[in-house]
């Protein structure tokens, strides 16, 4: 039985007596209402005596219902949908940007590798053809110029010169005013821009003639990297119509370091470590003017001064201040075609491999490459001497034909092996002292031109 207090109270406060009227008032069903009295408190009372007996006020489930039951759902209160339209909008945002940047990582140009000339245009291209950078030269590259033969003739390169772990590019610019203006090598940025231009203005002499400018870029190759990783830049510039030649290191920074100056034009060159320490020197292969042959340099890229030193033809001295940093130079003996087809030996390329110097000189006609190849070790001790197949045949055309009275006998052959050394370095002692010359003698010839730059 209810309490006296509890019977006064009841008719002011509105009661329920069983689980059919609970749930009759919450509108559910009467499991409904008894779990929610398990699982969610509801004000359910339960009365002494009868098993099961239950009562309910009715302003306890009406304010129960109002803080729970009648409270809207989650899922459309306008917090959540606040909250959930943010946290749309940063998901979006998010895999937008993603989309985006995988977008551009996808179609941004990497590092150069090619260019294109385009008139005064010149484009920057990587290894996909997209266009890394683009911007325009004062005056338009002369007709003929390849960007393919450009890069395969080391007039122009890629690759980080200043250690900046970006992609500078060295070009080696030939106007269409080359004949006035010269050549001009220009150094651009990862993004195009000029970081500096170096272009030979010196005028130098020998007793009996003056060269002034213009000057044409003959080969750029850089140098290894120093311990900071920065790289220096040999440049080779040949004169317009003569046959001086410049040797110029360069800083990374386009600053003139030192220079060597020969009576000749230079083609080709290498880095070797000749005396085995980390610092390598640089093999030049080029033409002696004084000498009408075929000749093999080696210099100190640290220590260029002075010019080749030219006693027995004086004529063909350059006057420049400084002393003889040739560390070895040699002659090679010219041939009988080349004594009867050519004014000069030349030399037909230079590549070091495996420890060994490989030198070629050859005499050209028509198609054929009338070649002697030459072997050295890194102490430029000659190793080997031969001629290829092309030269026997037209050793033997000349032959048939009247122009040359012998057959290539061994004889011949072993009279090309003899080297003549005017400077060798003892990589012992680091003293420079010219070798004992061989019986072998340069030939005579005319004087003036050396062959054409490109």
């Amino acid at each position: 039985m209810m309490s006296t207090a509890m019977a006064a109270e009841a008719p002011h406060r509105g009661q329920l007596h069983s689980w059919k009227e609970i749930a009759h008032y919450l509108g559910v069903t009467e499991r409904t209402a008894q779990k929610w009295e398990r699982e969610r408190g509801l004000p359910v009372h339960r009365m002494p005596g009868e098993k099961g007996r239950v009562v309910a006020w009715l302003d306890e489930l009406d304010r129960w219902r109002s803080s729970g039951l009648d409270k809207p759902a989650w899922w459309v209160s306008v917090g959540f949908w606040r909250v959930f339209a943010l946290t749309s909008a940063a998901v979006l945002l998010a895999v937008t940007l993603g989309v985006a940047l995988d977008f551009l990582l996808r179609t941004r140009a990497g590092p150069p590798v090619r260019f294109v000339l385009e008139g005064r245009s010149l484009r920057a291209l990587d290894a996909n053809g997209r266009e890394a950078w683009r911007t325009l030269l004062e005056q338009p590259a002369a007709e003929g110029v390849s960007p393919a033969y450009w890069l395969s003739r080391r007039l122009a390169w890629f690759g980080d010169l200043n250690a900046d772990g970006r992609t500078e590019f060295l070009y080696a610019h030939h106007p269409d005013s080359y004949s006035t203006a010269g050549d001009t090598l220009i150094c651009y940025s990862h993004t195009g821009r000029v970081l500096w231009r170096y272009r030979n203005t010196r005028t130098v002499a020998s007793r009996s003639e003056r060269f002034a400018p213009p000057w044409l870029v003959a080969f750029v190759m850089p140098l290894p990297p120093s311990p900071g990783g920065a790289r220096r830049v040999l440049v080779v510039t040949h004169h317009l119509s003569w046959y001086p030649a410049q040797v110029a290191v360069l800083s990374s920074e386009g600053r003139l370091l030192g220079e060597y100056w020969h009576s000749g034009h230079i083609l080709f060159g290498e880095t070797a470590e000749l005396d085995g320490d980390p610092d390598p020197e640089v093999l030049l292969a080029g033409i002696s003017n004084s000498y009408k042959t075929s000749t093999l340099i080696a210099l100190d890229p640290e220590n260029l001064h002075g010019a080749s030193r030219e006693e027995e033809h004086p004529d063909y001295q350059l006057l420049v201040p400084g002393g003889s940093c040739e560390k070895a130079r040699l002659l090679f003996p010219r041939t009988c075609i080349s004594r009867l087809l050519d004014p000069y030996s030349k030399p037909s390329g230079l590549f070091v491999h495996a420890g060994r110097i490989h030198f070629g000189t050859n005499e050209r006609r028509g198609e054929q490459d009338c070649t002697t190849l030459y072997q050295f070790d890194m102490n430029l001790n000659l190793l080997s001497a031969e001629v290829n197949d092309a030269f026997l045949a037209c050793h033997r055309e000349l032959e048939v034909a009247g122009r040359l009275n012998h057959p290539f006998t061994e004889a011949e052959l072993q009279g090309l092996r003899q080297v003549r050394v005017l400077r060798h370095w003892n990589p012992v002692t680091s003293v420079q002292a010219p070798a004992e010359e061989p019986a072998w003698q340069a030939a005579s010839g005319p004087s003036g031109h050396s062959p054409g730059r490109r």
